[in-house]
């Protein structure tokens, strides 16, 4: 692992913990320590991402056109070094004395945070476009990434639970996982911001703001008439309602269904991240030899098929959650590790079609679709949790918040995995057609004939 790429991989261990930190335990922290209803909880994430979608949009398009000396990518990532460190700490506070301000509190805070994310998230994922290039390069780059993330999550996963069973009471634990995942994101990402001077890029050509969104919108029409990336839109929705219900409903489920105390689903979740860590490499040996939507297919599919299978049995005894949770974990880590790898090669799709190099604008629409379809499944998911009769005060549940998370926790995810391989199945792009469609996009800017290419071009393009 050479240093660009340490460089690089080093600030998505602050983006993990951030990101698990919130969608793992948010609502459970409003529901169980703040006292809110999960509709109105979820309500507020909801509305959170959706400000996270229109931050989105802009924040990869002002990035394709930022003319920093810093590089195009780099002052966002500066940005959100500075800012989101503060505003976790401000979130998960639970002084008394809100009153009714409570909801809008919390909700303003939630959309500063889903703000102050973009500006690192959709940067940082251009700029690794940016510095990788070659399609093996560029899987190396995503594994480095991930097994740094792996890091994050760990932290953002098992420090609440400890931090909640350590402190006599709640609202200490919820400050001092706070402090520790801040801290955790302005180091990492500060250390990034510095190290990764040298391969900034050149800056970009700036664009008109008074049209920024017309030209996002513009962008991303463009984007979807390219075959792949329709495509890549089926798959990046199915995973991103299966994680956000996963993520969500993690800790009611090994609680109400499996009755695990804080401490031991703790214990899971060190486990699920060793999983991590032994599968980063056995994904990235795979994506290697046999491709990375060949890969991610065979991955889905086994974890789907497995997901249903577990489902049908009913079993939430202590080893089949376990063996589920397992099985779902070596599937996110896949995903994680090596989708935006995948859409990364849209990159040269896009500039052999439309002549433009948008890698802001790629990694803002994956950005805006994953978030429209978590805002949706977490709305949902905390309406009819509220429905089934969830009530936090409660040592055990009524059976319909049981069924309910089954369907939702296990069922679900299960058949999004299968909705996303099956759209794979007509992903055009490998090892071979895309460095032949690489060859094509530098001949083609350089007024040369690239017809020996047009096999491989036909298959990607039509």
């Amino acid at each position: 692992m050479n240093k660009k790429i340490c460089s690089y991989s080093l600030g998505y261990m602050g983006q993990g913990a951030a990101y698990n930190f919130m969608s793992t335990y948010f609502i459970v922290f409003m529901t169980d320590c703040v006292g809110m209803s999960s509709t109105l909880s979820s309500a507020i994430m909801s509305l959170a991402l959706l400000a996270e979608v229109l931050a989105g949009m802009t924040v990869g398009s002002i990035s394709d056109g930022c003319s920093s000396r810093m590089g195009r990518r780099r002052p966002f990532i500066l940005l959100a070094c500075l800012t989101l460190p503060l505003i976790i700490l401000l979130l998960f506070s639970t002084d008394a004395g809100f009153g009714r301000l409570q909801f809008a509190y919390y909700l303003i805070l939630s959309i500063f945070f889903r703000i102050s994310f973009s500006c690192y998230e959709i940067p940082a994922g251009a700029l690794g476009a940016e510095i990788a290039t070659d399609y093996d390069e560029r899987i190396t780059l995503r594994t480095a990434s991930r097994l740094f993330g792996i890091l994050g999550n760990t932290i953002a996963y098992t420090l609440p639970l400890f931090a909640l069973e350590l402190t006599a009471r709640q609202q200490d634990g919820w400050r001092l996982a706070a402090v520790v995942i801040a801290c955790v994101c302005f180091f990492t990402w500060l250390t990034s911001f510095i190290l990764t001077r040298p391969y900034a890029g050149p800056a970009g050509s700036k664009r008109s703001q008074r049209k920024l969104f017309k030209e996002v919108f513009t962008s991303y029409l463009e984007l979807s008439r390219l075959k792949p990336m329709r495509i890549l839109i089926i798959y990046k929705a199915a995973f991103a309602c299966a994680i956000a219900l996963f993520n969500t409903g993690t800790v009611y489920y090994m609680r109400c269904c499996a009755g695990f105390s804080n401490t031991y689903i703790s214990y899971v979740y060190f486990i699920t991240s060793a999983v991590f860590l032994i599968t980063t490499p056995l994904i990235n040996r795979m994506a290697l030899r046999m491709g990375k939507a060949r890969q991610q297919k065979i991955m889905l599919t086994a974890a789907g098929t497995a997901g249903l299978g577990f489902f049908l049995l009913g079993s939430a005894s202590g080893p089949g959650v376990f063996l589920y949770i397992v099985i779902f974990a070596v599937t996110q880590n896949s995903f994680w590790q090596l989708s935006p790898s995948i859409f990364y090669d849209i990159v040269e799709v896009d500039e052999f079609v439309n002549g433009k190099k948008r890698e802001g604008d790629i990694m803002s629409m994956v950005s805006v679709l994953g978030t429209l379809c978590t805002s949706v499944a977490v709305q949902l998911f905390g309406l009819a949790l509220d429905l089934a009769g969830y009530d936090a005060a409660l040592a055990s549940q009524p059976g319909a918040v049981t069924t309910f998370l089954s369907a939702a926790y296990v069922l679900t995810p299960s058949l999004c995995f299968l909705a996303g391989a099956l759209a794979l199945l007509r992903f055009p792009i490998d090892k071979d057609t895309f460095n032949a469609l690489k060859q094509a996009v530098m001949k083609k800017n350089a007024g040369e004939d690239y017809s020996r290419y047009s096999a491989a071009l036909e298959r990607i393009l039509k």
